[in-house]
């Protein structure tokens, strides 16, 4: 137990001082976007961490266990979701923010449709989006730790928060993308020791052979739209995209972070499928840590709960930095000191998310609503992307995301296929103002 401790507080003082050490050498723009001049193996292992948390581990397993090889939608819709958004959104996204300065999903968005409300929409609906997923990584990682008897729910909670306040506070999102880069080769190493430490040399086929409960159509639908789009309602991608150095660098950067996520997705998916066919029975959001309880020896264990550290670090510190930013960045709220102003928002939100995460734990069901609302965004900004610039069809598309969510969780409860009403809402919606000439949709 003891070496338990030592490993984690080892880590977190590496982040720490990782993080005073930028906080000393960073001006304002290093701070509010990184220089703008981060390289493509940068961007890929930013964008690996922030993808692969500690909810992630619970939920994907989760779903393996429960519907075994059905969750390779959800793997291929990444894979081709991440090479799209690399090579064809994100090279438009860079060149006007080059020229632009921007700071926000917001700005893009404005600089598209050239009205204020599109703005407040998209960021308002952005941080919600990307809270969401605050929620399922602090939750995640905070039930892990719980459950290992290391530290009660409460108190894990409030660790991570604050460990994440202090390093934002220093050093913003320089270092964010720092510590993601140590974060991202941390997670990948101890995720495939882990995996393996787990299954054993048990034969890989007769893994993927196991039978789960199977999967409908309609889910596997919602897990394969869910991988494709979501990508493009996060505000911390087109962070991202600002932040790149270069366009060639950028595009890569993304369009290679898919590599070391499609392991991940694989590792957990085999290990989900081992505990199907070896502990039958358990509820899916108990799957990862009845995992590591129960099938990873013993001598490893410190190293497994510091992977889940990492993993609730490397995902929420992105989230907590792109919500604060976006807050006081976005067009109606910026402020003479930007900097100030993002570390104090930063702090409000730590204690609102301290708050809710005590109120809700229910980690699967979070998931499922995140990744839900993370949709609403995705025909909106690819409508823009496309060279829509009428801002009534944006809004459409927007408010019908939002109508097929809240009625898809009324219809079918909270499961994978809401994701799928609520594309269909996107889609309806983006008809609304169909015969306008106010604007030019499309160039030519």
């Amino acid at each position: 137990m003891l070496n338990i401790y030592i490993y984690l507080g080892a880590y977190i003082l590496l982040l720490l001082i990782i993080s005073y050490t930028i906080s000393r050498k960073q001006d304002e723009e290093d701070f509010l976007i990184s220089g703008r001049n981060r390289g493509g193996w940068q961007i890929l292992a930013s964008k690996f961490a922030a993808g692969i948390g500690a909810g992630f581990f619970i939920t994907y397993t989760g779903f393996a266990y429960e519907y075994g090889l059905g969750v390779f939608a959800m793997l291929f819709g990444t894979f081709v979701g991440y090479l799209l958004f690399a090579y064809w959104a994100a090279p438009k996204i860079y060149e006007y923010s080059k020229e632009k300065k921007f700071y926000t999903m917001g700005d893009y968005v404005y600089h598209k449709t050239k009205n204020i409300f599109t703005v407040k929409l998209t960021n308002i609906l952005s941080n919600i989006i990307l809270f969401g997923w605050l929620l399922v990584g602090i939750i995640g990682g905070a039930k892990i730790i719980s459950d290992f008897g290391l530290l009660s729910y409460n108190i894990a909670v409030l660790l991570t928060v604050l460990v994440i306040l202090v390093y934002i506070y220093l050093a913003g999102f320089k270092a964010v993308i720092i510590t993601d880069v140590i974060q991202a080769i941390i997670i990948l190493a101890l995720l495939s020791l882990v995996t393996f430490s787990i299954i054993g040399s048990g034969n890989l086929s007769e893994i993927l052979s196991v039978q789960t409960g199977g999967i409908e159509i309609s889910t596997a639908i919602g897990f394969f739209l869910f991988g494709l789009l979501a990508i493009f309602s996060y505000s911390n991608m087109f962070q991202l995209c600002y932040a790149a150095k270069t366009k060639k660098k950028l595009k890569h950067g993304i369009g290679f972070a898919v590599i070391p996520i499609l392991i991940a997705m694989f590792f957990l998916l085999l290990i989900g499928l081992y505990m199907a066919a070896n502990a039958p029975g358990l509820d899916p959001s108990l799957v990862f840590t009845g995992a590591l309880k129960n099938f990873l020896p013993l001598s490893l264990l410190p190293l497994g709960i510091v992977l889940f550290f990492a993993g609730i670090m490397s995902s929420a510190d992105t989230n907590v930095y792109a919500i604060s930013s976006h807050y006081v960045l976005s067009k109606k709220n910026k402020s003479i000191f930007p900097v100030k102003s993002i570390r104090m928002t930063t702090i409000i939100l730590m204690i609102i998310t301290t708050f809710i995460a005590l109120l809700f734990t229910n980690i699967v069901d979070v998931s499922i609503i995140a990744g839900g609302i993370s949709l609403t965004l995705s025909f909106p900004i690819i409508y823009l992307l496309l060279n829509g610039e009428n801002s009534k069809r944006f809004v459409g598309s927007t408010t019908g995301g939002l109508i097929g969510l809240v009625g898809g969780i009324a219809i079918f409860g909270i499961e994978p296929i809401i994701a799928i009403t609520v594309i269909a809402g996107g889609i309806l919606g983006l008809l609304w103002n169909f015969k306008s000439k106010k604007k030019k949709d499309f160039s030519p």
